[in-house]
């Protein structure tokens, strides 16, 4: 029925509605919010993206294309056309990181606490990163809904322009842990959790562990390694001593939603800085704790969190 209801020409249609809803709701957001901002090119041919009509934008590429060397985006390593943002993947981007030097500002509105803010309020995101956050746009949406998710990033701002009481932006976050959060604005908060990211300069060892000279040694076959795990021939041990140790399982840490280690590999490196980093989020702001797969948290005696991992017996 689905495939049915895409075919042809009607179904060519629904996702032309789609993009420029999308086009329109970018559009808004340009000119609502001031910290919080769709992920484009802020200039095309020599004119603001959003001064651009609808129409121009739905129909040529360049309006969404990564262009080599543009100072907006700070990829590197590819060719013109080569990449593109997804019209129907509407990417915003926080305050916390300069696009065009890398280097971390002095004030950071984490992409989790907007998320946790939007889903309070009814607001669901596909997922968030860093400083970015995402939802998937498909022909269900309406004007309607972009309009009250653009209300509600503009609603977002002004809290944090005006430092209101945490406990009136996140109730569910402080009436869960009202001792560590008492006395608390949303923009404390905010400042704290982004000078942890910058204490672990997490942006760059999530850079530095997918690039190819970090990548963790691989010692034995995953294969190999995942059948000595369902032999049981592993132990638990803590990830901050699992240094030098073969992980038995694929870890995966959300944000960014990819295996950083996999059966076989030796932990060390940018990606055990990186869970040790997580670790000390965890226990450092209660309620924003990453999402982890093939890592474990457990609390010890004094109340705090480790993460554990399966690693081969010595």
């Amino acid at each position: 029925m689905n495939a049915k209801i895409h075919e042809g020409e009607s179904g060519r249609r629904l996702w032309a509605e789609c993009v420029a809803l999308g086009i329109e709701a970018r559009k808004a957001i340009i000119a609502n919010c001031k910290m919080i901002q769709p992920f484009i090119p802020p200039v095309v041919a020599g004119r603001p993206w959003q001064d651009h009509p609808t129409e121009a934008i739905a129909r040529e590429r360049r309006f969404f294309s990564f262009e080599p060397g543009a100072r907006w985006h700070g990829f590197e390593g590819y060719a013109s056309d080569q990449y593109f943002v997804d019209p129907c993947k509407l990417l915003l981007t926080t305050p916390g990181i300069d696009a065009e030097s890398g280097k971390y500002t002095d004030f950071g509105i984490p992409a989790t606490i907007l998320a946790h803010y939007l889903r309070e309020n009814g607001i669901v995101p596909e997922k968030c990163d860093l400083n970015s956050i995402l939802f998937l746009l498909t022909p269900a949406e309406s004007a309607e809904k972009l309009a009250q998710l653009v209300a509600m990033l503009a609603r977002f701002e002004q809290h944090i322009e005006s430092d209101t009481p945490l406990a009136d932006v996140l109730p569910t976050i402080f009436n869960k842990y009202p001792v560590r959060y008492r006395d608390y604005t949303i923009r404390e908060l905010c400042q704290e959790m982004h000078n942890l990211y910058v204490s672990f300069d997490v942006k760059d060892l999530q850079k530095e562990m997918f690039r190819k000279k970090s990548f963790p040694r691989a010692v034995m076959n995953p294969q190999d390694a995942n059948r000595e795990f369902i032999r049981g021939n592993v132990e638990l041990v803590r990830l901050s001593a699992a240094e030098g140790r073969i992980a038995a399982e694929g870890a995966l840490p959300y944000p960014p939603g990819v295996l950083c280690v996999v059966p076989g590999e030796i932990w060390g490196g940018a990606v055990l800085r990186y869970f040790l980093a997580l670790e000390e989020g965890v226990n450092m702001l209660p309620g924003f704790s990453p999402e982890l797969q093939g890592v474990y948290s457990e609390t010890d005696p004094d109340g705090i969190k480790r993460l554990y991992g399966y690693v081969l017996k010595a």
